[in-house]
C-alpha cells in the first residue's frame, strides 16, 4: 500500500475528499451539529482526523486527475458524509423521542426549553436521557468506535467512489424504522405506567365527577413518572449502553450499506 503524503498536489486531492466526508458527517451529527459546538472546532476535528486518517486510502486515479471526476467525487463524498451523520442522529434521534414519549405523558409539556445542542424545545426529561446516553456513550469508548467505523468506511468505499446501491430506498426505510422500535423499548416503561394511570384516573373520574382529575391527576403523574424512571434507571442504561456503541456502528454501517 502507497503512503501518501498530504503536501503533494494527488494527496492534496485525497485530503479533500476525505474532509468533505468526514466534515459533512459531523456537521449533521447529534452534540457536533448543535450551536454549542464554534464553527471553527467543526473544521479543526475534521481536518484533524483527515490528515491522520488520508495515509491509509487507496483513492481512484480517474477521481485525482480529472476535474469532472473528481466533483462527482466530491459531491458523492457528500452524500456519504450525510448518510453516516444521519445514521448516528437516528440512534440519539431515538432517545430523544423517547424522551419526548415520557416527558408527554408526565405532563412536562409547560415546561420546555431550549436544547442548545440539538436546537430544538425539549423537556427536562429530555436533557436527561441525552446527557445519560452522552456520559454512556463516551465511557464506553464509543467515540473510539465511532472513529473506527470512520476509518473502516474509507477501506470499504474508497473516496470519490460511492455511488447508490439498489436497495438504497430499503436500507434508509430500515434504519429510521430502527430509531421508532429503539424509542419505543427507551420510553416504553415511563409511558406505558403512565398510560395506566391515565386509564385509572379516567375510571375515578366516572366514579366521582365533582373531583377535578386535572388538578389531583398532574402531580399523581409527576410522581409516578419520576417514579418509574428512578425504577427503571437500570434498565435504561442497560439499554443505552449497547445501543449508544454497537448502535451506533450498526447505524453507520446500514448508512454505508445506502452507498456501494
Amino acid at each position: 500500500m502507497t503512503i501518501a503524503s498530504p503536501l503533494v498536489p494527488q494527496s492534496i486531492a485525497v485530503f479533500l475528499l476525505m474532509v468533505t466526508r468526514i466534515g459533512t458527517m459531523l456537521m449533521f451529527m447529534p452534540g457536533f451539529a448543535g450551536r454549542s459546538v464554534p464553527p471553527a472546532i467543526k473544521v479543526v476535528a475534521a481536518l484533524a482526523l483527515s490528515l491522520v486518517l488520508v495515509p491509509f486510502n487507496r483513492p481512484d486515479a480517474a477521481t485525482l486527475t480529472d476535474p469532472g471526476h473528481f466533483t462527482v467525487g466530491m459531491a458523492r463524498e457528500f452524500l456519504l458524509g450525510l448518510l453516516m451523520g444521519f445514521g448516528v442522529a437516528v440512534v440519539f434521534g431515538a432517545i430523544e423521542m423517547a424522551a419526548s414519549l415520557a416527558g408527554a405523558q408526565i405532563g412536562l409539556n409547560l415546561s420546555t426549553m431550549l436544547n442548545p445542542s440539538l436546537g430544538l424545545q425539549g423537556t427536562p426529561i429530555n436533557t436527561f436521557y441525552l446527557v445519560t446516553a452522552a456520559l454512556v456513550f463516551f465511557s464506553a469508548n464509543g467515540h473510539h468506535l465511532v472513529l473506527m467505523a470512520l476509518y473502516r468506511s474509507f477501506q470499504t468505499v474508497p473516496v470519490g467512489s460511492a455511488a447508490l446501491a439498489d436497495n438504497a430506498g430499503t436500507a434508509i426505510i430500515a434504519l429510521v424504522s430502527l430509531m421508532f422500535v429503539d424509542a419505543l423499548r427507551i420510553g416504553l416503561p415511563v409511558a406505558g405506567t403512565l398510560l395506566a394511570v391515565d386509564a385509572c384516573l379516567g375510571v375515578l373520574n366516572r366514579m366521582v365527577p365533582q373531583m377535578n382529575v386535572f388538578f389531583v391527576g398532574l402531580p399523581v403523574k409527576l410522581f409516578a413518572g419520576f417514579g418509574v424512571l428512578l425504577l427503571t434507571l437500570p434498565f435504561l442504561l442497560r439499554v443505552l449502553a449497547p445501543m449508544v456503541t454497537g448502535g451506533v456502528i450498526e447505524a453507520i454501517g446500514r448508512a454505508g450499506a445506502v452507498v456501494r
